[in-house]
């Protein structure tokens, strides 16, 4: 997902030609901005013209944080959305159990079968053996280092709280349980427990977290910009920002941590809205189809939002520096080094908040 401290909410309009039905439908898809480029949507169009003759109009709105997507599935205003993979069944939101998604047909996405297969029916975004969500791409809340400051890649989260790179990193201040779950690493904590409060709680903890608050430059919002990185060393981001920040002359990478990174990964879900819509929820399919083809994740995902792509079908379209970067060659990359975040409880929730306020004033 690319997020920023804007989300951005495309509606695409599918007006049905008199030639074809004469009857105008809709189809509202909310996503983070570029997950849905206009580039794509366009091509897109033209492939659901030709094979079904409808014309798509695409409008654009905005969402400003994540309870949007919760009521616009409560308020029947979105068709299809894409998601983190610990929304689903977080405890506030019940998008399957509540019934405000429908299962996809896999059978109807000729790409499926690409996706990464730890990824393909993670447990995440199935129910009952059926798929409710479809990953597209996913990605760390990484250690990302400015090779023009740091030449070595650095091999652990304890670099942030090394005195010499006091004022010279950046952490994100919205999604900011992310900077509890980096301070665990960073404090040698087992990988299972960083999602516990009890783990968390102690004052040893609480002065580690506010050394990390207390040193960083700025914090930025949802999302790193090339604005929020530029002149930095160091970053604790998702790497969006990377490919603007080249054309500026940095070169910014994403290490590879001793103790892992904690991980989103990003889904498409379709909405109850189309429960009885067979003709628009089989045109929702196809464009999560197209999404996980290898035009979409070598373009958009890999070139553009510079993170990791799902499909295990593109290496032949990668450069070596790409297939370097995401780990192409390494089927195991992903479970060796990613720790998918986990949906936490009320109590795990609320503990974490008060944690950060503590940290963060």
């Amino acid at each position: 997902m690319k997020r920023f401290a804007v989300f951005a909410v495309f509606g695409i309009l599918i007006a049905v030609s008199p030639t074809c039905s004469g009857i105008a439908e809709e189809l509202r898809m909310l996503v983070w901005d570029g997950y849905a480029p206009e580039n794509h949507l366009e091509i897109f169009r033209h492939s659901v013209r030709d094979k079904h003759g409808i014309d798509l109009k695409i409008t654009v709105k905005y969402a400003s944080e994540f309870v949007d997507y919760r009521n616009a599935l409560i308020n029947s205003e979105v068709d299809i959305f894409t998601t983190s993979h610990n929304y689903p069944k977080d405890p506030r939101h019940k998008y399957i159990k509540k019934k405000r998604t429908i299962p996809v047909d896999v059978s109807n996405l000729r790409h499926f079968k690409e996706i990464l297969s730890p990824l393909q029916k993670t447990r995440y975004f199935t129910e009952g053996g059926q798929v409710y969500g479809v990953p597209f791409i996913y990605g760390p809340y990484g250690l990302g280092y400015n090779t023009n400051m740091i030449k070595d890649e650095p091999k652990t989260w304890k670099i942030l709280w090394d005195p010499k790179y006091a004022g010279k990193y950046t952490i994100a201040s919205t999604i900011n349980v992310t900077n509890i779950y980096i301070t665990s690493l960073a404090m040698g904590l087992d990988k299972s427990k960083i999602y516990q409060y009890q783990a968390a709680s102690s004052p040893e903890f609480l002065t580690k977290l506010k050394y990390l608050a207390k040193n960083v430059r700025s914090f930025y919002g949802a999302v790193e910009t090339a604005d929020d990185l530029q002149g930095l060393s160091l970053a604790a981001c998702w790497g969006f920002a990377f490919s603007e920040l080249k054309k500026r002359g940095e070169t910014w990478k994403m290490a590879t941590p001793a103790e892992g990174s904690t991980a989103y990964i990003d889904g498409w879900m379709i909405s109850h809205t189309l429960r009885n819509k067979p003709k628009l929820k089989r045109i929702a399919e196809e464009w999560i189809d197209y999404t996980i083809s290898p035009d979409f994740q070598v373009d958009q995902v890999i070139r553009t939002l510079n993170n990791f792509p799902v499909s295990s079908a593109i290496s032949d379209r990668a450069t070596p520096e790409e297939i370097k970067a995401f780990h192409l060659d390494d089927p195991n990359y992903f479970e060796d080094h990613f720790i998918p975040w986990e949906i936490l409880d009320r109590n795990t929730r609320k503990g974490f908040e008060l944690l950060w306020k503590k940290a963060a004033r």
